[in-house]
Order: C-alpha cells, then structure tokens, then sequence
C-alpha cells in the first residue's frame, strides 16, 4: 500500500485516532452491561474499523466477516450490519473517515493496526 504524500495531509495522533474510535464503535459499545461484552463489542468494532479505514467496507465484504464471527446467526448478522451501516459510520463525518484512509494509506500506519489497542475503557461497565 503506497500513500500518495501531500504536503496537506498531516498524520493523525493516537489521541486523535482514539477519540475517532471511540466515537466509531459507541453504538455498539455504550448498550453492554458487562465488561466481557464490551470486549467482544470492542473486537467487533476493530474488525469493522479495519474495512473502513481501507475502503473495503462494502456490503459483501463487512456481511463476510460478519459471518465468520457469528456464524450461522442471521439475525446477529443483520444488526450488527445494519448498525455499522447507519450507525457507526455515520458518527464520523465524511472529512474525517476520508483523513481516516489518507492516515492508514501509508503503510507504517496501516502495519501498527496490528498492534493498536484503542482505548477504550473495559471496566466502565
């Protein structure tokens, strides 16, 4: 993956990155009642901020992967689709998703994905 450099782009901070997660995965996060769902919710949203931040969140690829974490549970499937769709994506502005995709364009930012534990609270619950 090359990134086209621009001399106005500017990489985005932790901070920044994990204050746009945050905002990303608070639809499916803020309804859990316990810390071991927020982790699973935490995992979901990270899978689902990986097709974003690469463009690859089409309707056939986010139902793909859905499947593979649900399984056979069409129902979970189909709201947790819907809820990336029209919630979760929506949180974050078009401005903000497209400098999401210049950040993660370049690959030192795209190979600490990897890594990269958001931070957002477990133990709140």
């Amino acid at each position: 993956m090359k990134q086209k450099h621009s001399k106005f782009t500017r990489e985005l901070t932790n901070n920044e990155l994990n204050r746009l997660f945050e905002r990303f995965s608070r639809p499916m996060v803020r309804p859990c009642i316990n810390s071991r769902q927020k982790r699973s919710a935490v995992g979901i949203a990270k899978t689902l901020w990986l097709r974003l931040v690469t463009g690859t969140d089409t309707e056939e690829h986010i139902y793909e992967d859905l499947r593979l974490i649900f399984k056979d549970n069409h129902n979970s499937n189909l709201a947790v689709g819907s809820m990336y769709f029209f919630k979760m994506k929506s949180e974050l502005t078009k401005a903000q998703i497209s400098n999401l995709k210049k950040h993660y364009g370049d690959e030192r930012n795209f190979n600490r994905l990897e890594h990269w534990e958001p931070s957002v609270s477990i133990e709140s619950c």
